[in-house]
């Protein structure tokens, strides 16, 4: 029987076994914690997990401007809102109307959260009211597909980047062009990949296919000053462009795995380019200008202080390539979108997982198991001490672990 057995050892190996044997048992249960821990803490940000969904990935990730809602663009052709208090879809799939072989391309909500936009494959924008899920406009339909939208902080213009290397800037009152379509007869350029309006309202910034931006004046319908070219990307297209809340920076991301800061007065580099090391699909600036994010094709999201053009922490790993990354309206949270067609929220300000519940479980359990760990050596080393000064501890104290019957 279990206590027999237990009798024939010398009384201090009996408290070294079990003191031995708790150590154990703790060190499993911490190393079970800290695993989930680590996993939370460097990759495993909360839900929004899209498991359901088996399309060619996310391709646009937006925060609506109140914070409570993400959107994302998927490759099958549809739009699906997502609850960040909940991590749950907000409402059924909104289908864009391009079918599988087209896919939505960009997504972005109005800056008074009234509408939002789907850039789809097919040429046609989509204006939706994202409470509903209904059309508010008719789509917004040109030749070519759309690569990229934006809205005018006034909310009268959307603009549009296209495949055949136009802008079209759309008047959300009629739902007609507002002036001509844009497009640089300076030579070939390529597919128009980006765009971003200025904070001002004044510029639309455009990047291209053939690695060069362009600025181009609102109310003119021209080019301002030459094209962004003298940096780096001439080994890859512009995929992303995005300007700094203030306007005093314009980021490009570029194929050939850099991303580069530009003064839009002046036209020149600010700086030395940041190098990613693999395509970069996306960038966007934090609300407070105080960060950078860049998403890249190898399925990291690097986080950059624009001030010193220096990484602020190691690269997020999401695990595949990223399409599209964004801040939420008070910088804290930042979502992505990536080829596996999972959107993702991580903590801008630390390591964790944006959610804190799952900080609390670990913290405790983490707690727990150090406080075991603490009652269990100190029981293996007074039962060892007992032993060398020769009084063994009295013999029933032994024994209850193995058996309740007294020996």
């Amino acid at each position: 029987m279990a206590y027999r057995a237990c009798r024939r050892l010398p009384h201090w190996r009996r408290a070294v076994t079990a003191g031995l044997l708790a150590t154990a048992v703790v060190a499993a249960v911490v190393a079970v914690a800290s695993s989930g821990a680590t996993a939370s803490a460097a990759i495993e940000p909360a839900g929004l997990v899209t498991a359901v969904v088996t399309s060619p990935g996310v391709k646009g990730v937006a925060f609506s401007p109140d914070g409570r809602l993400v959107a994302a663009g998927y490759g099958d052709g549809t739009v699906r809102l997502w609850d960040v208090a909940t991590d749950q879809v907000h409402s059924p799939a909104l289908p864009d109307g391009s079918g599988p072989q087209g896919g939505v391309n960009g997504v972005a909500f109005s800056p008074d959260g009234t509408l939002l936009a789907d850039a789809d494959a097919d040429g046609a924008i989509e204006l939706r009211d994202p409470v509903t899920g209904r059309l508010a406009l008719s789509p917004l339909q040109a030749d070519s597909g759309v690569n990229g939208v934006t809205f005018s902080p006034d909310v009268g213009v959307l603009a549009a980047g296209y495949g055949d290397g136009t802008i079209r800037l759309w008047n959300l009152a009629t739902g007609q062009l507002y002036g001509p379509v844009l497009r640089d007869g300076s030579g070939p350029q390529g597919g128009v990949n980006g765009v971003a309006f200025s904070p001002d309202g004044r510029l639309v910034a455009a990047g291209y296919s053939d690695g060069t931006v362009r600025l181009w004046d609102v109310l003119t319908d021209q080019v301002q000053g030459p094209a962004l070219r003298d940096g780096p990307g001439s080994g890859g297209g512009v995929n992303g462009v995005a300007f700094s809340p203030d306007g005093s920076l314009l980021a490009a991301g570029y194929g050939d795995g850099t991303v580069q800061l530009w003064d839009p007065s002046t036209g020149r580099p600010s700086g030395p380019p940041l190098r990613v090391g693999s395509a970069v699909n996306g960038v966007a600036f934090s609300p407070d200008g105080s960060l950078l994010a860049s998403a890249d094709a190898n399925g990291t999201i690097g986080l950059w202080d624009p001030a010193t053009g220096q990484p602020t922490r190691s690269p997020l790993q999401v695990g595949s390539g990223v399409s599209g990354v964004a801040f939420s309206p008070d910088g804290k949270l930042l979502a992505s979108g990536d080829a596996n067609g999972t959107v993702k929220l991580w903590n801008t300000a630390d390591d964790g997982p944006a959610n804190p519940d799952v900080n609390r479980i670990i913290l405790l359990a983490a707690g727990l198991g150090i406080a075991l760990a603490v009652v269990a050596v100190a029981i293996t080393t007074r039962a060892i001490w007992r032993a060398s000064a020769g009084r063994p501890h009295p013999r029933r104290n032994l024994c209850r672990p193995c058996s309740w019957r007294p020996c």
